[in-house]
């Protein structure tokens, strides 16, 4: 079996700084290393050759010193090593990025390409599925579980899901990213590093891979960044002691969250209603079908998922803007009853694709229908949820029509040329770029909680338009196994208050007082990393760098010490209130008010006094 790893060196994103002033990143300094999913990717590449025999080939594009990276993968036990090298590559986006790749691939040949789920610098999880469309081969991403069978070419990977688990069947050749908890990763020690210098690393140019090298590099992105500036919020940082004064220190706190408007919608997030073509003039259908804006709907269980509602939102106003129509994209069987659903939300048309085959969501099935769609009706941009499917589908189909993708954004906007700007953050969510598309249609994935759903009105009615269902033998994959355990993960997404868990309560069975805060403050429930490692809560309530990042008006931190990789994914929150018996704890720099002292004694009391607010 000849296995493929693509890798990345990406910077240790906790010591990065931005340089206001030049609105640069500060790369003097900071370290580098192998970035954590793909050490995944590379230890199952290295126990798959040691099971079935063959070789693992790890490839990196970057600067000289990525280099370092693939000695370390070597360490690791990759067999040999390829460096694409050289400024025709420089500067490319995700799709460049894939294309190199792809030709390099295809010029070692492949059984199998691992790839890490995402890079933790740019969290865009678009390579894999690019690279596997350019490759014209299968993908499942985020892949937390894999087995082949006997023959080394059948293979079944658990993927995982925002509300679960999917186990997915297909054979090699394949593409798979690898998610944090398929496998431990290899450990190297200085002594492997020299062993490592001996095996072959070859390095490769533009010219190396193709004749015409302009598809490579800032020549061949179709999107590019037009600014950079950071977001990191400014907390207020009130911190009071329990010194056997618990009830007192806790109304003052309750009296601070009342006066930001807690338990007040309009307050902490105005939430102004967005009414469909009431603010904009435009009545339903009469918007330009040449400047439409598509919203892709996503589906949990046969209900249309919260983020679609805000997509629609947003798209209703930029549609404003334009001129253009909104339009929605319904794909899965005997889902046309929900067009109605769509239409008071903002539609002024459905795109219908309903048919048997598209019952469950497959990359290849759901490609072929909305790329097709696309090439036919070339709307203006099209939207779609950054969840695991959105993830999944988008850069494939960005790959397929060779169009430019901005992934993971939290805003969009129309500047002065009738451009759509993508507002995609970085490095931890500290850093956020404007990102423009050369090519049309734009194509971006917003994150859930971002934006404004549209006010209903159930009286609105939408063009209804079916769409080809011409998937051929695009479907290569088959779904063996759903396992749905945890839709909590979902309600993450538009949840307006979240109680976060850290190790710091103890253990699992002290979980029932953080749901009797949870009631209280009808507040969904999320946790840290270590928190669910533990079996403690669902993996898909993860918050942080390698979980998921929430926009709630209120996080409450119970027992969270504050490490990086579980602050970046709480960033764009309100207000941050942290409980936790520790004054030295990092959480404390992250917060706007914070209670030092026992958690057990605090929720208790905390609990007492909203109620009490409650009753009045």
């Amino acid at each position: 079996m000849r296995i493929l790893v693509c890798i990345k060196q990406v910077p240790f994103v906790d010591q990065l700084k931005f340089d206001l002033a030049t609105k640069r990143l500060i790369r003097e300094g900071v370290g580098t290393e192998i970035n954590p999913f793909d050490r995944r990717a590379i230890s199952a590449a290295v126990n798959l050759r040691n099971q079935f025999g063959g070789e693992v080939i790890v490839i990196t594009m970057g600067p000289p010193q990525a280099r370092e990276a693939l000695l370390e993968a070597l360490a690791m036990g990759c067999d040999r090593a390829v460096h694409l090298l050289g400024r025709e590559f420089a500067g490319a986006d995700t799709l460049a990025t894939a294309r190199a790749l792809a030709q390099a691939c295809r010029k070692i040949g492949f059984d199998l390409v691992l790839c890490g789920k995402y890079s933790t610098d740019a969290e865009t999880a678009q390579v894999p599925p690019m690279l596997a469309e350019l490759l014209d081969v299968p993908q499942v991403t985020g892949v937390t579980r894999l087995e082949f069978a006997d023959d080394g070419k059948h293979f079944t990977a658990t993927r995982e899901v925002d509300d679960g688990f999917e186990t997915i069947a297909a054979t090699i050749p394949a593409v798979l990213s690898a998610a944090e908890r398929l496998i431990k990763p290899i450990r190297v020690g200085p002594q492997d590093l020299e062993p490592a210098r001996q095996k072959p690393l070859e390095t490769w140019g533009a010219a190396d891979l193709a004749t015409e090298v302009s598809g490579f590099g800032l020549a061949g992105s179709p999107t590019f960044v037009s600014d950079i500036y950071s977001i990191e919020p400014t907390r207020k940082r009130v911190i009071r002691t329990v010194d056997g004064a618990v009830k007192t220190v806790v109304q003052d706190t309750v009296r601070d969250l009342l006066d930001e408007g807690l338990f007040e919608t309009g307050r902490s997030l105005p939430q102004r209603a967005i009414r469909p073509h009431r603010s904009t003039g435009l009545k339903p259908g009469s918007g330009s079908k040449e400047r439409a804006i598509w919203v892709v709907a996503e589906l949990v269980e046969d209900r249309i998922r919260p983020v679609t509602f805000e997509l629609l939102g947003r798209g209703s106003e930029l549609a404003g803007v334009i001129g253009g129509e909104l339009a929605a994209v319904l794909i899965g069987h005997n889902v046309a009853p929900h067009a109605k659903t769509l239409a008071a939300y903002g539609a002024d048309r459905v795109l219908l694709a309903d048919a048997p085959a598209l019952a469950s969501y497959s990359t290849e099935g759901y490609t072929t229908v909305l790329a097709n769609a696309i090439r036919q009706h070339d709307p203006y941009a099209v939207l779609l949820p950054s969840t695991a499917n959105g993830r999944d589908l988008a850069p494939r189909v960005a790959a397929r029509l060779n169009i430019g993708l901005t992934g993971d954004c939290i805003g969009l906007e129309i500047d002065a040329q009738q451009r759509l700007v993508q507002l995609k953050p970085a490095f931890g969510g500290n850093i956020v770029a404007p990102i423009l598309t050369k090519t049309r249609p734009a194509m971006a994935t917003v994150r859930p909680g971002m934006l404004l759903s549209a006010a209903p009105d159930f009286s609105r009615e939408a063009v209804i338009e079916p769409l080809a269902i011409d998937h051929g033998d695009a479907i290569r994959t088959q779904v063996v196994s759903v396992e749905r355990s945890a839709s909590a993960g979902v309600e993450l997404d538009n949840a307006t208050i979240i109680v976060g868990v850290g190790m710091g309560i103890g253990g699992p069975e002290n979980l029932p007082s953080v749901q009797e805060l949870a009631a209280t403050l009808g507040a969904a429930i999320g946790a840290t990393r270590r928190v669910v490692d533990a079996g403690w809560l669902p993996r898909q309530m993860q918050i942080g760098l390698t979980g998921r990042s929430v926009a709630p008006r209120l996080y409450v931190a119970l027992g969270i010490s504050g490490k990086f990789n579980h602050v970046v994914g709480i960033q764009r929150a309100g207000l941050v209130l942290a409980i936790n018996n520790d004054p030295k704890a990092d959480i404390f720099k992250q917060c706007d008010y914070g209670v030092v002292g026992d958690w057990a004694m605090v929720v208790p009391a905390l609990v007492q006094a909203l109620r009490e607010v409650k009753r009045k």
